[in-house]
Formats: structure tokens, sequence, C-alpha cells
């Protein structure tokens, strides 16, 4: 059963006819020369008009049923026979992990893997890529080990591999590489004793002007406050929201068996309808029963698309759309906005206007809309300071940024590390963005680790990389 209902309108009191006239209408209908009377056939007509718009309603509702149903019901086909109902609507629908991110993986093994695993031929299934030749690091496994040691958190035992190699001073024209690494890694760890003491050595050893410290303590504060929102497991909406959305919402009740914070991005809804908002608004009010976290992306200007769709007093098929807009308005807690919303909402509908209540879970949305607006209008994409689990949602960044820039330039100026999985799921992520003939990416002041590390999983295959300056 919908959750919907339609209220209907009651037809206009009439004035009662006097009692001549009555007698009148009586003595002329059974002359029958006259015909009946207008009021009476606008009555009948209105009547009509209320009975089609409660079918359209109930036929709406049953669509939404339907659908609801059949998503269900996959859900239980997919499953075993002795499974209760809880856990099959709690079970989830992801992929398999990467197997790239499991570990430990063998050290001897690890450059091979990692090359083995991130074919971009395979992938890419031509060779006309363009690729930037950067340095002699590209061909030093010793190198591309250290960097795959820093991306698996293995610092340690990453710095003593690169002390060793400048101590032997056996990597011929990429010697030079490992000062440079090593110096990126005591900037990452804050360690400034050892990176000045290096920097000694540098000077004397090359007879050139080393490395300068960075302090970086008020960039890493702000970096703590962005660091849970790219974590959280999001839900990308497609440009119509419509039945299309299935996928979306099976996506959206897996996660919320897993996760009590979801994030849902509307930022790529371009176009509306109202069964698709139905889907929605079931799966709203489900998230904020079990009272889980959201951040919101592009929410506010989703709901002046569904807004747009609206005109009030025209009843439409289904009341799903003003009740989506007004449960979005409570969410982001525009309380003015709600309150000419829901008076337009009770006009049109004839009933008593929805008070307003704050969400009692926890919305965000300001930190992720400042996000998507310098994604779309800056010409450079600034990358996260750490990119590590599902990269899911920065690759969808990329690609809405690529939309408007066909050069996508990523800035790494504050990349400091990208975790050896992740490595892998960008590159996947980044391969239909390089095989467009229009478009080039571009990977801009990398530091010298996450460049090893990129050389060794075969990014430079799908874009061109330039490294930082020391």
């Amino acid at each position: 059963m919908g959750i919907f209902s339609l209220f209907g309108k009651k037809p206009p009191n009439q004035e009662k006819p006097s009692p001549d006239k009555t007698s009148a209408k009586k003595s002329k209908s059974r002359s029958g020369s006259e015909k009946p009377v207008a009021s009476l056939q606008d009555d009948e007509a209105f009547s009509q008009t209320i009975i089609d718009q409660k079918h359209k309603a109930r036929a709406t509702e049953r669509k939404i049923d339907a659908i609801e149903f059949e998503m269900t019901r996959d859900i239980g086909r997919s499953k075993s026979p002795q499974m209760s109902t809880a856990s099959i609507m709690n079970t989830s629908h992801e992929p398999s992990p990467n197997p790239l991110a499991r570990e430990p993986v063998p050290l001897e093994f690890q450059s091979t893997l990692a090359m083995e695993v991130a074919n971009t031929d395979y992938l890419l299934n031509h060779t006309d890529v363009a690729a930037v030749t950067l340095t002699a690091s590209e061909s030093v496994p010793l190198l591309e080990e250290a960097a795959i040691l820093f991306a698996s958190d293995q610092r340690e035992v990453a710095e003593h591999m690169l002390r060793g190699a400048i101590e032997e001073d056996k990597l011929g024209g990429a010697l030079q590489i490992a000062w440079f690494m090593l110096f990126d890694l005591y900037q990452i760890g804050n360690k400034q004793t050892q990176f000045d003491e290096l920097s000694l050595e540098y000077a004397s050893a090359f007879e050139m002007s080393p490395s300068v410290w960075k302090d970086l303590s008020n960039r890493r504060e702000q970096q703590v406050e962005s660091v849970d929102v790219a974590a959280t497991p999001s839900i990308v909406f497609p440009s119509k929201l419509d039945t299309g959305i299935i996928k979306s919402i099976e996506k959206l009740n897996s996660l919320g068996a897993k996760s009590r914070s979801i994030k849902l991005d509307f930022t790529r809804v371009k176009e509306v309808d109202p069964i698709g908002c139905g889907l929605l608004l079931r799966a709203l009010k489900g998230l904020k029963k079990t009272g889980h976290d959201l951040t919101l992306l592009g929410a506010q200007e989703f709901a002046n698309k569904i807004r747009g769709m609206l005109e009030v007093g025209r009843r439409d098929e289904t009341e799903a759309p003003w009740l989506l807009l007004l449960e979005i308005l409570q969410l982001l807690q525009l309380e003015k906005a709600f309150e000419e919303a829901s008076i337009d909402y009770c006009v049109t509908f004839e009933v008593s206007p929805p008070s307003f209540e704050a969400p009692s879970n926890k919305v965000t949305t300001a930190l992720a809309e400042v996000n998507i607006e310098e994604d779309l209008i800056s010409d450079k994409f600034l990358m996260p300071a750490v990119i590590e689990g599902s990269t899911e949602h920065l690759i969808s960044r990329i690609h809405s940024h690529a939309e408007i820039h066909k050069t996508v330039i990523l800035d790494c100026s504050e990349l400091e590390r990208v975790e050896f999985g992740a490595s892998a799921q960008l590159l996947s992520g980044l391969v239909p963005l390089a095989a467009k003939k229009d478009t080039t990416i571009q990977f801009q002041d990398v530091n010298y680790l996450v460049l090893s590390l990129f050389n060794a999983m075969g990014l430079k295959n799908v874009a061109e990389i330039y490294p930082r300056k020391h």
C-alpha cells in the first residue's frame, strides 16, 4: 500500500433555488422543451475530473509499490531460502573488494603485482594514450618498491630502503629522485630534524640548494575536518530522477545496512518525475527513521528543480513531488522556505499545512556544497591530502569536472599519500576519461613518493604527470 493519499476537492456549495424556480424547472423538464441546466453539467464535469485525478494518483502509487516490490523480490531471489527477511534487507550488494587491497603482499612481489594488475594497454585496448617521460625512476624497481611501502603505510621500512639506496649510490641517474622521495617522506611525517640533517647532506653531495621545509600545521587542521566527509560512502543520483533510480535506491539500502553515515549526491540531477520523487521520498523517510547521518550534495539546487515542476493550485497525478520538496527543505533546515512551500501545498490540496520538524539525525551540507562548486568553477581539481579506501566519490567528482574542462588538471599540491589499493581504483576510474579523444589528464605538483607509485601502477599511461619542484 502506498504512502500517498489524495485529498479530493469538494464542489462549491450551490445557492439553493427558490420554490418558484424549482417548479418552473420541473415543468420545463416534464415538457421536454428545455436542455439540462448548465450548472449541473459543470458539476458532472468537475466530479469526473476529481475521479480521473484519483485514478491517476492510485496508478502512480501502484507503480511505486510495484517497483519497490520488484526490488525486494530481486534481493530475495539472490539469497538462500533459509535467510530471514531482515537479513535479506540488510545484505550488501557491493562488489567483492579489489584484490589489490588485500594485505600483506610479499615485498619481492609488490612491484611485479602492481604492474601486472594495472596493465593499462589491456584496460584501454589501444595504445594511443599520451604519456610523458618524466624521470629515470620509471625503470628503477627499488624506488617503486619504496613508494609502494609508503603507500601501504609502512613508512619506516620505506625510509630504511631509501636511506640504503642513497648510501650505496647504485641508482645512477635516478639517485637524486631517491633524495627527493626521502625529503617528501620527512616532510609528510613532520620530521623536521631529519629533514634538516638531510638538507645538509644533500647540499654537500650535490653542491646545490636543498629542499626547504614547509610549515603545514594550519593546512593539516583543515584537512582533519574534511577527512570524514571524503570517507563517507556515497550515492550519486543520475541526471534523470525517474524509475531509473532503482539501482541507486538498492545501493542506498545496502550501504545503509553497513554504515551509519551516507552521502547523497544530487549534483547531476537535471530532470525530475513523480515516480522518481516517490521512490526517493520513501528512501529518505526510511533513513530518517533509522537515524542515519546524512551529507547532502547539491540538495538546494535539487529542491529548486522540484519546485520548478510544481504549480500552485494544479493537482498533478500524485503529491510525491510536493512532499519530497518539503522533506528536503526540512533536512536542509530551511524553515522559511519550508513554510512558504507548505502554504502552497495546502492551498493546492486543501489540507492543513504540515509543521516544520528539524531533523533529529545529523545532516551536513555546507562543506560539500563548497567543494562541488569549486570542482566545477576552478580550472584545477584539487586532490585531497590522502586517497584511501573507496575512490568512487572522488572519481565521480573528477568526471563531473571533466564535463566542463577538456584538460583535466588534477592539482596534487596537497596530496601526500595514495593507498596502494586506491591507486589501482584511481587508474581504473581514469581510464574512460583517457579514452576520450578530446580529453587530456594531467597530474600537477606531485610529490616524488606518489610519482613513483603512479609510475609503478601505470598511471603514466593514462595521464601526464608533473613532479613537484624541490
